[in-house]
């Protein structure tokens, strides 16, 4: 496994790499990850895996100061699983020309603004500006994602539609724990206590899932809000049904296909976020 910073190193690498398969991360790394992985590899790509923390992503200082930080573990894990190609660039490396450059600044409309994006203004953006970066840099065949931020997933397929990009979008299942939270790099910021109250999230999914048809919308939604007023150690910010393919809420279930429920909640500090197809 080659580990490089610059991107002309990675241009060099890849030079005579005729199919590529990319997984772009923030690090702080686990099995979700490396299930992202694992796919490429299965389609026999020569696999890159990027490792940086995108401050145009964050609409909140504090969080971005609180992500978590493992190169080294990261690193390990990586090549265990056969990564071929670790990209660890810097700010400078990324934003080479001004951060405003118009060229990577999109507009995914009600996409980028609903939902998880009107809690977190200018998130969606950051995502696609770093993502289309991080493309051109790589000029990967496949990249993978997983389904637990199904909204980004969402907005990287339009970018890639928006900008004729030639690249395969494969979104992959969101790997849980035993007990159906899903993984992500913010639970090792969960106390004890309330790690053991997180699976919550998907408990109300699951309630969603096998209820829509049989409740309506507005009852499923009052029962998910009544489940997180019994639980002292989390707060619910949001739970919607909605069609997956714009996050527009739905209120009214009538037999659609791709319905999704979405759920955000916080376990003290640590902010947590979840989603499943119900229809």
């Amino acid at each position: 496994m080659k580990v490089v910073k610059k991107k002309e190193e990675v241009r060099d690498a890849l030079e005579d790499i005729s199919r590529i398969g990319f997984v772009p991360t923030m690090g702080a790394l686990h099995e979700g990850h490396i299930s992202l992985i694992d796919a490429s590899r299965k389609l026999k790509l020569y696999t890159v895996c990027s490792i940086f923390i995108n401050p145009t992503q964050f609409n909140n200082a504090t969080d971005l100061d609180a992500y978590p930080i493992d190169i080294e573990g990261d690193l390990k894990l990586l090549e265990a699983a056969g990564c071929d190609l670790v990209f660890i660039p810097n700010k400078d490396e990324v934003y080479t020309q001004s951060i405003e450059d118009p060229k990577y600044l999109h507009d995914f409309g009600a996409l980028e603004t609903n939902i998880e994006g009107a809690f977190r203004p200018g998130h969606f953006k950051g995502v696609g500006q770093v993502v289309h970066i991080l493309f051109e840099i790589v000029q990967p065949h496949s990249a993978f994602f997983g389904e637990k931020d199904f909204q980004q997933l969402q907005v990287i397929r339009k970018l890639v539609d928006m900008c004729n990009l030639d690249i395969d979008i494969v979104g992959l299942p969101t790997v849980r724990e035993s007990d159906g939270l899903a993984m992500s790099s913010r639970n090792r910021r969960l106390t004890p206590l309330q790690r053991s109250h997180a699976n919550l999230l998907y408990e109300a999914l699951k309630y969603a899932a096998d209820e829509l048809g049989q409740s309506s919308v507005e009852d499923i939604n009052e029962h998910v809000e009544d489940m997180f007023k019994n639980d002292p150690e989390l707060r619910l910010e949001y739970f919607e049904i909605i069609h997956a393919s714009n996050f527009e809420r739905m209120h009214q279930f009538e037999g659609q296909k791709e319905v999704r429920g979405v759920i955000s909640a916080y376990a003290g500090e640590v902010r947590l976020i979840d989603n499943k197809q119900l229809a």
